[in-house]
């Protein structure tokens, strides 16, 4: 097998990405958001904004274009923010009459449920290319930082299809990985809900942190949001199981507990005192939990699904309720069996 992939998307983790797979892949191509940045990239082979320290071997083709892509690679990673997935996606779509899209693994890293149709990257992705063309398609997630991704140290992730055949070329390019080792499952949904729904727990441990309130609220916090992460996975139509693995538990640790958690930060500042807005507009990188508290908070109160934790983080980010008086809201709580 020929080992040559595209990346679509030269933020953080698409530049991480590119810069892993050229220790392994014969050729790595990477599409930047346009070509004036292409062409930047081409020349300081190290990318100004994400990752500076972090240089681009001879095996990576950088390009501004989609045609490059879909001319040299068959297996795609799509490494945008959710909330620009689908115009990224309506742009792929335009190339189809010159390109047998059915023979792509189109393979998707996106964790948010950003766009205002609150559907999952996958659901977005059936609505651009239609459902026949989901055999095609595979998300990626688990707790991968991209600054420890590009130094190769060593990072487990899944992968899931509901497409074992291309499950098996997946695990045949990954074969070689330097420090990059993958598992694969089926429950697509799972592990696109885990990893959008972890960031907004992420962001309560942040406020948490933030106010000071120690390491037991914290672990209390997580426990209980894995809880509700999975509660709303079951009504969505996941597999519990999914919850406990990489995508669930694994990415919640990371993204809970690191200083390099975008949606930690953005708690940690707000539990100190910090306005949200001013947050957000000093912040390069997207954080995805602050759009995705929106959608699970109005998709949770259409299904009737209990979930405390998102609707005090909701009540924080976009009804102005102070941090303190959340915590002391959760706290005054009717008590309740666990495990119910």
């Amino acid at each position: 097998m020929n080992k040559t992939v595209g990346i679509i998307g030269s933020g953080s983790f698409g530049t991480a990405l590119a810069v892993n797979f050229s220790k392994f892949a014969d050729e790595v191509y990477l599409k930047c958001r346009n070509k004036e940045f292409a062409e930047e990239l081409k020349i300081k082979r190290y990318n100004e904004y994400y990752l500076k320290d972090v240089r681009l071997d001879e095996n990576i083709t950088v390009t501004g274009d989609y045609e490059t892509i879909l001319k040299n690679c068959k297996i795609i990673f799509l490494t945008v923010p959710s909330k620009a997935l689908k115009n990224t996606l309506l742009d792929i779509k335009e190339n189809e009459d010159r390109f047998d899209f059915g023979s792509y693994i189109f393979l998707n890293t996106a964790k948010g449920l950003g766009d205002e149709s609150m559907n999952l990257p996958s659901e977005v992705f059936k609505s651009v290319f239609g459902e026949k063309m989901f055999a095609r398609y595979a998300v990626l997630s688990g707790p991968s930082f991209a600054a420890e991704v590009s130094r190769y140290l060593p990072t487990a992730v899944c992968i899931a299809s509901q497409n074992n055949e291309i499950l098996n070329e997946i695990k045949n390019f990954f074969k070689n990985a330097v420090n990059f080792r993958v598992y694969t499952l089926n429950d697509v949904k799972g592990v696109e809900l885990g990893g959008s729904l972890k960031n907004v727990i992420a962001i309560a441990a942040g406020i948490s942190d933030g106010l000071g309130l120690g390491n037991n609220a914290r672990a209390a916090l997580l426990t209980r949001g894995i809880v509700e992460m999975t509660r709303f996975g079951e009504v969505m139509g996941a597999d519990s199981q999914t919850f406990t693995g990489l995508s669930g538990i694994g990415d919640l640790m990371l993204t809970a507990a690191s200083d390099l958690s975008r949606n930690r930060t953005v708690g940690l500042r707000i539990g100190r005192g910090e306005n949200i807005d001013s947050i957000l507009k000093g912040m390069k990188m997207v954080a995805e939990g602050v759009a995705t508290t929106k959608s699970v908070h109005n998709i949770a109160k259409e299904k009737n699904i209990y979930m405390p934790i998102t609707e005090v983080v909701y009540s924080i980010l976009y009804e102005g309720l102070k941090p303190s008086d959340a915590i002391i809201k959760l706290l005054e709580r009717d008590i309740k069996d666990e495990f119910i």
